[in-house]
């Protein structure tokens, strides 16, 4: 049961990065930007936005506030992106800057359960019903015990594992050792692989 729990965390991520040295797709629009064209920061939000609402959403758990924390994070990069240094990957840099609202909304109104959705495999289907219910069963309690871990835990979980970022650029959105984010991903592993065992070995119905 705990390796079928593992395989949900892991196929819902995308495939890791792969280390080989590319030119950042994104860097001709952070130019432009940072030369004082400033219609080509719409171009890098309509490049960037699924991911920013992605993480926001799988580390919130609330839509409207996933939205909310998109827009602060573009106001944010909008005043910060002066300072961009060209050269470095853009994507991670803004990431960064949307856990940090994240984590500032998170305090506010507190953690909300992750929604089913993103713990769904596009195209993916049972091949019978009664597959489908205990893969279901095992999305919710994955779910559940997620929306249960620390903040810390929970990001690092969500961009290594559900992101498909690699453990280093994970460090340093994160501004941690990638010592730190394995052992955290690690952790958040067993958490939510014990909370699915417990739950499932648990007795249905109520009392006999």
């Amino acid at each position: 049961m705990l390796q079928a729990t593992e395989a949900v965390l892991m196929e819902e991520g995308l495939s890791p990065l792969l280390e080989i040295p590319v030119a950042d797709p994104l860097e001709q629009l952070v130019r432009r930007v940072q030369g004082g064209e400033t219609e080509a920061f719409e171009g890098l939000m309509l490049q960037t936005e699924k991911r920013v609402l992605s993480v926001a959403w799988r580390i919130l758990g609330d839509r409207h506030l996933a939205e909310d924390a998109a827009q602060e994070t573009y106001l944010r990069v909008f005043r910060s992106l002066p300072g961009f240094r060209l050269g470095e990957p853009f994507e991670p840099w803004l990431v960064r800057i949307a856990v940090n609202v994240c984590y500032d909304l998170g305090r506010k109104r507190g953690p909300r359960a992750v929604p089913i959705e993103f713990l769904e495999l596009p195209g993916e289907a049972a091949s019978s019903a009664e597959e489908s219910f205990l893969l279901q069963q095992r999305r919710t309690l994955v779910r559940q015990g997620l929306a249960g871990l620390p903040p810390g835990e929970r990001a690092a979980l969500v961009l290594r594992d559900l992101e498909g970022f690699s453990t280093e650029e994970v460090a340093r959105m994160l501004g941690i050792r990638p010592v730190t984010v394995r052992s955290q991903v690690a952790s958040a592993r067993a958490k939510i692989q014990a909370f699915c065992a417990r739950l499932m070995a648990a007795p249905q119905g109520g009392r006999p």
